[in-house]
């Protein structure tokens, strides 16, 4: 799977494709493709921290970032996208440690080739 294509799906599921909150998402799930397990306590050291070196900003930034694409997915983005990448209805809006659960789910049960 294409780092665009990614971009693309994880720009549907925010509602706002230009936000750094959906650029570092996209970011995150391309970690989370390369990984054998998803990082349950290991989101800040595993996932935050490298995205925050790429970008030039701090873990705790990331996590805000991340936290607010999740809201961005439930208040701007494609509900029922949001929902068949969950793989189930949601009553309520993820948090950030879910919204990245659901995608690593969804982004390991599809072959490379398919978007």
């Amino acid at each position: 799977m294409k780092y665009l294509e990614i971009y693309r799906l994880m720009g549907r599921l925010t509602g706002r494709p230009s936000s750094a909150g959906c650029r570092q998402l996209a970011q995150a799930a391309v970690l989370l493709l390369q990984m054998d397990s998803f990082p349950e306590r290991r989101l800040m050291s595993d996932l935050y921290l490298p995205i925050a070196q790429r970008n030039h900003c701090a873990a705790s930034s990331v996590a805000r970032s991340l936290a607010r694409a999740a809201e961005d997915c439930w208040q701007y983005g494609d509900r029922e996208l949001l929902e068949h990448v969950a793989g189930r209805r949601l009553p309520e809006k993820p948090s950030p440690g879910e919204l990245l659960l659901y995608l690593y789910q969804y982004l390991q049960a599809r072959p490379p080739e398919t978007f």
